[in-house]
């Protein structure tokens, strides 16, 4: 591995910009390379934690199961983002469960070789606490579209929010996660999908999702 690049690659990730260039090399040595193939899951929920995930390629979503066992999909992560990040708060097992969507390429950096970085820098502890905040944002987010949006608005906004984030029209995203992801059962999502084609909003493909009128799916959004 080139430990040059991986820094560079580094100073790229939020997480990691505000390291002193010496430290982003320092934690380069100390990151290993994954591949994970579509739909290979890459940790369990309940699994020992201890490693955070950078991707440099690829999409990964983040589940956990509901009441009745059924998958709830509540983040797509993809590249230059990190995964797995609540393993540097505490030594709890993982909240969630992570699969890759894509062939997925990571780096890999353990617990205790990223504290000791950390502790030499309040400022990337800042960093950590402000990232902290983004996952409950993030969570909070969810729990209010669940129950403030009806279906179709839930899939409109699922929809926008992930093309919005990966910059395309196209949504790498299969109806069953979706469908996980609005918590919706499977056939329900496909009557909004199939009628959102119908009326020329979006296109389906096979494992992805084209948007064709932004507008119109904004339209379905009503709180």
């Amino acid at each position: 591995m080139d430990y040059a690049k991986v820094a560079d690659y580094l100073n790229e990730s939020p997480l990691f910009a505000c390291l002193s260039p010496a430290d982003r090399l320092a934690i380069a040595a100390k990151m290993r390379s994954r591949h994970f193939a579509r739909d290979e899951v890459i940790f369990h929920r309940d699994d020992e934690a201890g490693q955070v995930f950078l991707i440099t390629a690829g999409t990964v979503k983040v589940s956990v199961p509901d009441d009745s066992g059924h998958e709830v999909v509540i983040a797509l992560e993809r590249g230059g983002d990190v995964f797995g990040e609540l393993a540097l708060f505490d030594d709890a097992r993982r909240s969630a469960s992570v699969t890759a969507i894509t062939d997925t390429s990571a780096l890999a950096l353990g617990r205790a070789d990223f504290m000791a970085v950390l502790e030499r820098n309040p400022d990337s502890m800042r960093r950590m606490l402000g990232l902290l905040a983004k996952i409950v944002r993030r969570s909070t987010g969810h729990v209010e579209d669940l129950v403030f949006l009806d279906l179709p608005g839930r899939v409109a906004k699922c929809l926008l929010d992930i093309s919005e984030a990966s910059g395309t029209d196209q949504v790498e995203l299969t109806q069953e996660d979706l469908a996980g992801f609005v918590g919706a059962a499977r056939v329900s999502v496909n009557r909004v999908l199939a009628d959102l084609e119908d009326r020329k909003a979006i296109k389906i493909g096979r494992r992805h999702i084209d948007i064709v009128d932004r507008d119109l799916l904004k339209s379905d959004i009503r709180y």
